[in-house]
């Protein structure tokens, strides 16, 4: 009897097994960089579970979980180079761990008139490292300049300017000299099955709209797995 409950048991462990993987699909997204998102969809069509963003080249950018499409837990953004850049908590809501040396790259402007304000405040960031960001915007601005001429070609300095609202919903534009005018660009960031969540700025439990904005050099006769490579070090 012992033995026959053990069979059931072990049958029904095993078709639940089965049904589980029958409902959980697991899905992988090429972004406009070459970068990949590697996620799982249950039986709702929800993302639920790990989820993971690597480059062309396998190195991983971003990590954490899902449940029922809503971002939990952990959350880990690396550098190009293999480096934690940040490490944010969606139970807490907290940032844990932040890369100053490469923050410190980065200007930032709140908009506020209070002095107060602006030097107390807690800065935007998004949640993912500088280095998926720039190229993810340096892919777009790559990709509109170069559908106006095809023959451009060389090296472009640009700022990839984001203005970020209270509500932490941000706004692109890449701005730049042309030909001795300066000139900008309307970015849009619509990627399938990958999200750009920003934290606004804040000051004392109040959101703040600011703007973040990254210095990068961009090259325009760059082809092949070279597009998602830009320099935003000089």
């Amino acid at each position: 009897m012992k033995h026959l409950k053990k069979l059931i048991l072990t049958v029904a462990f095993a078709s639940f097994l089965i049904n589980l993987t029958i409902a959980q699909e697991a899905k992988t997204v090429i972004l406009s960089d070459r970068s990949k998102v590697n996620y799982i969809l249950n039986d709702s069509k929800l993302i639920n579970g790990p989820y993971m963003v690597v480059n062309a080249e396998n190195k991983l950018l971003l990590r954490g979980a899902y449940k029922d499409n809503k971002r939990i837990g952990n959350w880990y953004a690396f550098n190009t180079n293999g480096n934690v850049f940040l490490r944010y908590n969606y139970d807490s809501n907290k940032l844990l761990f932040l890369d100053t040396v490469s923050m410190s790259r980065i200007k930032v402007e709140i908009k506020s008139k209070d002095s107060e304000i602006t030097e107390g405040a807690s800065i935007p960031f998004p949640i993912l490292s500088v280095d998926q960001y720039v190229s993810l915007l340096g892919t777009e601005f790559k990709r509109i300049i170069l559908r106006e001429n095809k023959n451009a070609f060389g090296t472009i300095d640009v700022d990839f300017i984001a203005n970020v609202d209270e509500r932490g919903k941000a706004y692109y534009e890449a701005v730049y000299i042309a030909d001795n005018i300066p000139t900008s660009k309307k970015l849009i960031i619509s990627e399938k099955s990958f999200d750009l969540q920003w934290l606004p700025a804040n000051y004392k439990g109040n959101t703040l709209a600011s703007v973040f904005s990254v210095k990068v050099r961009v090259d325009l006769s760059a082809v092949g797995v070279n597009l998602q490579r830009f320099n935003w070090n000089f």
